[in-house]
């Protein structure tokens, strides 16, 4: 593994095939919101500063970031997915969720719970969003309308399938689930699920670009490739 930051990573939007922007967290003059932007390079690991707004219509969508980024505080906090009317979907980590239009117009907005405990993240799969509920052990895929009605849950308070999971993450083929313990991952195909690794330590979040394996922890943000 290379390491290519040593501050938190808050946020991570796939730019093209061989890019992701990665915001961090770095309190300073020059980034008065806490929050600095740079796209990476995937195949050279070279890095590139950007603006505030690139990343944003990178997240929000080209018509709706403005609009959007103006209505919400904490854009860097919140998961967001572009759907295929380009409208978008967005949720915070307090469960705080909403549905914006093409255009950045809020169309509705309520928040995710399980058993009254808070559900968060968002990893796209089709139609639908997983997430996940710390207190519950379990991760829930949800329709991707204004009931968001659940579609299916995977672990429970009492099962060993999830630890207390704190983020989801999605590529082509899986659902990647942080845990207390362990990382895991989901095929969307079979919906079986099968450990990634054991030993990452302090792990807060993943996500997968191809064969780049981009790896949150307490210490900062790693990036493995496959050989």
């Amino acid at each position: 593994m290379v390491k290519i930051s040593n501050r938190e990573v808050v946020d991570v939007v796939r730019y093209t095939d061989s890019k992701i922007i990665i915001a961090e967290k770095k309190p300073s003059l020059d980034a008065p919101d806490g929050v600095m932007y740079y796209l990476l390079n995937l195949k050279t690991l070279d890095k590139e500063v950007i603006t505030k707004n690139a990343y944003l219509m990178k997240k929000f969508g080209s018509s709706a970031y403005k609009k959007l980024s103006e209505a919400i505080s904490g854009y860097a906090q919140c998961d967001a997915a572009i759907l295929k009317d380009k409208s978008v979907f967005i949720i915070f980590p307090n469960g705080q969720c909403g549905m914006f239009s093409p255009k950045g117009e809020k169309l509705w907005d309520k928040t995710l719970d399980y058993h009254g405990n808070t559900v968060t993240g968002l990893a796209r799969d089709g139609d639908y969003i997983w997430s996940c509920c710390k207190e519950e052990n379990c991760v829930i895929r949800y329709s991707l309308d204004i009931k968001l009605s659940v579609d299916l849950r995977i672990g429970s308070r009492e099962s060993a399938t999830f630890s207390e999971p704190c983020f989801v993450s999605a590529d082509e083929k899986n659902v990647y689930v942080c845990c207390s313990n362990r990382l895991r991952a989901i095929s969307k195909s079979d919906l079986l699920v099968s450990d990634i690794s054991d030993s990452l330590k302090g792990l807060k979040r993943f996500y997968r670009f191809g064969n780049n394996s981009l790896i949150c922890t307490d210490d900062g943000a790693y990036i493995s490739q496959d050989a």
